[in-house]
């Protein structure tokens, strides 16, 4: 079994432990554009009132819910929400996506960063 590293294709997924391949991709950055101008989270108060919000069907809230909890709880995953195009490479910093659970992992200066690396 061939531990995660930066120099392969075929590594033991930190997610669901399966020797496998992954896909390597580059990460970018686009300015935030909110009037805040920091990150969006909807937490606390703001989830609350989201899981009671009449506005959207059931099955829409509950996905949103979900996603706002994986997102508040720390989660790093590829989302299609907000489509983005970027000329700016976040240079030293790539993905790895698992080809059997579709899960990432971070890596900086070619060290996994997330997940935490379990016993494999």
């Amino acid at each position: 079994m061939t531990q995660p590293s930066i120099k392969e294709k075929q590594f033991v997924c930190p997610h669901c432990q399966t020797d496998c391949e992954h896909t390597w991709a580059n990460a970018y950055a686009s300015p935030i554009h909110n009037p805040q101008g920091v990150p969006l989270r909807i937490e606390g108060e703001g989830l609350e009132m989201l899981k009671r919000n009449p506005q959207f069907p059931p099955e829409i809230r509950d996905q949103k819910v979900a996603y706002w909890n994986k997102v508040n709880q720390g989660d790093v995953f590829l989302d299609r929400w907000a489509p983005v195009q970027s000329e700016t490479l976040v240079a030293g910093m790539e993905l790895s996506i698992c080809h059997t659970c579709s899960e990432l992992a971070v890596w900086l200066g070619g060290k996994m960063i997330y997940p935490a690396i379990k016993n494999i």
